[in-house]
């Protein structure tokens, strides 16, 4: 039955595709058809040019976007002078929520493990899915979807690379970057 139904719409599609195309394109206007601009997908960026850095008043801006529908930041890294004051401001293009933590060197893994974790705490969402650890650093709320929302922090005195997240359910391993703070 569903061969019966399926053959005569596939080969409708195909005489009339055939038709269409039955006149001459230029190789030229057949290239310009064919070009794109691939989405980023294998390794991830640093983004200079969504970083400011005020020298005088030690203070830099971070654009940081969250890529819609694909569970990650488009930033795998951004870099920071010590003790400088950071202006985080993470733009979350995506259809749902998220939130970022700031964590210590070298603990993403207990901090993922520990969100994880959190999904047995009723109060989870309220704790807008933050484990109360002292590996956390800084963290915003749950950021809602089309929102743009500013953490401001003092970037740790102690250069290295800090781990950034996204803690909510099941967003950890995917949604993870370094922040590199240099002296």
């Amino acid at each position: 039955m569903i061969k019966a139904t399926l053959f005569p719409i596939a080969t409708l599609l195909l005489a009339s595709n055939w038709f269409y195309f039955s006149t001459e394109i230029k190789p030229s206007v057949a290239i310009a058809l064919c070009e794109t601009n691939p989405i980023e997908t294998t390794g991830k960026r640093e983004s200079s040019s969504l970083t400011t850095r005020n020298a005088e008043r030690r203070e830099t801006t971070i654009l940081l976007e969250i890529v819609p529908e694909m569970m990650k930041f488009d930033q795998d890294t951004f870099t920071v002078k010590a003790s400088d004051k950071i202006i985080l401001e993470i733009d979350n293009l995506d259809g749902m929520e998220h939130n970022l933590l700031i964590t210590k060197p070298g603990t993403l893994d207990k901090v993922g493990a520990a969100a994880d974790a959190m999904l047995r705490d009723p109060k989870a969402s309220e704790k807008f899915y933050v484990p109360e650890i002292p590996e956390v650093l800084f963290s915003t709320k749950m950021i809602g979807p089309q929102e743009l929302y500013t953490l401001t922090f003092t970037a740790p005195t102690q250069p290295g690379h800090y781990p950034f997240v996204c803690t909510f359910p099941g967003h950890w391993r995917m949604m993870n970057g370094i922040m590199k703070v240099e002296s």
